[in-house]
């Protein structure tokens, strides 16, 4: 059956005969109107106490949308955080990559530079990149860097097509890519990691790429603006001591597919002031909308959705800078 429309004033009433407190109804209504009730209603209502469709314990509407506004915040941290992550990567592959193929035209396209257990990914990678390349080397992106680097030099370096790839398709090429090249990365990215940790380490390249397909994947979810809270990556990422055993809430063996790992793991690809800026807003955003805000649910039961131990944002201190 067809779902039938509401206006906004039949879907308050609706909210109200449910049984979830509604204080400043105009506000209420004004906020619907520009947030989409499926998004805010059906997306966080279900961490609230109820029977059935009926809200208990006094649940208000203001603790819903600031559960909404909370997820909203820290998504745009993460995918902050996310982005200065791709960057990096991008800098840092495309370096190394170049340096080992210095000769090879279009190495990017070539099989032979990828690893050889890995024929039908590689293969996959490159139709991808074939693809990007073809679509900007076009009339209709004669202003992009690929169309003038092809028609100018008649070449395309990697420094040069890294800019057109998103994580995903960059994540694919340093997965193909051999161990030599991706032991080199994950040499370059100790820098980062020597900024948050002080111990001695070897960062093993199946960790490197462990970690970058969780980040890929919290970061598509901000990026879609899907909801964060309850979300969990289709893998564990693998269990690294250096870093781990620092946060033992983090298991051996166990989950390891949830926000919080993926928040403990992201720190390998930051700088110190980077990581600090991501720490600090999150528990920021859990302090203003969750410890201020809610009343009828524990804040705490939040936390956990994301992975998060109880009381996190009261027990860590803020990061300085």
């Amino acid at each position: 059956m067809q779902k039938p429309f509401k206006t906004i004033n039949e879907q308050v009433k609706l909210l109200q005969a449910r049984g979830l407190v509604i204080n400043d109804i105009e506000q209420a209504e004004k906020y619907l109107l520009s947030n989409n009730y499926y998004n805010i209603i059906n997306g966080y209502s279900k961490y609230f106490p109820r029977t059935g469709e009926q809200y208990t314990n006094g649940t208000t509407f203001e603790e819903v949308s600031r559960l909404y506004l909370f997820d909203k915040e820290i998504k745009q941290s993460f995918f902050k955080a996310t982005i200065a992550a791709e960057s990096h990567l991008k800098s840092i592959f495309a370096y190394r990559f170049a340096e080992m193929y210095p000769n090879i035209p279009y190495a990017y396209l070539n099989i032979n530079c990828y690893d050889s257990n890995k024929s039908l990914s590689v293969i996959s990678t490159i139709a991808k990149l074939s693809k990007i390349i073809n679509r900007y080397n076009s009339l209709k992106y004669r202003g992009s860097s690929i169309y003038h680097y092809i028609h100018k030099y008649n070449e395309l370096p990697i420094w040069v097509l890294v800019n057109y790839l998103d994580f995903g398709e960059l994540r694919f090429m340093l997965d193909a890519s051999p161990t030599k090249l991706q032991n080199l990365i994950a040499k370059d990215f100790g820098e980062f990691i020597g900024q948050h940790i002080h111990s001695p380490f070897t960062f093993p390249p199946e960790t490197l790429v462990s970690f970058l397909k969780n980040i890929n994947e919290v970061r598509n979810v901000c990026a879609h603006n899907n909801r964060l809270l309850g979300f969990k990556c289709r893998q564990d990422l693998k269990y690294w001591s250096p870093i781990h055993s620092i946060f033992p809430t983090i298991p051996v063996s166990g989950t390891r597919s949830d926000v919080y790992s993926t928040f403990i793991s992201i720190q390998c690809f930051l700088s110190y002031t980077e990581y600090a800026m991501l720490h600090n807003s999150i528990r920021k955003s859990m302090n203003n909308h969750l410890k201020n805000h809610l009343t009828s649910v524990s804040p705490n039961t939040i936390l956990h959705t994301l992975g998060f131990p109880d009381d996190w944002n009261l027990k860590i201190p803020k990061i300085v800078q």
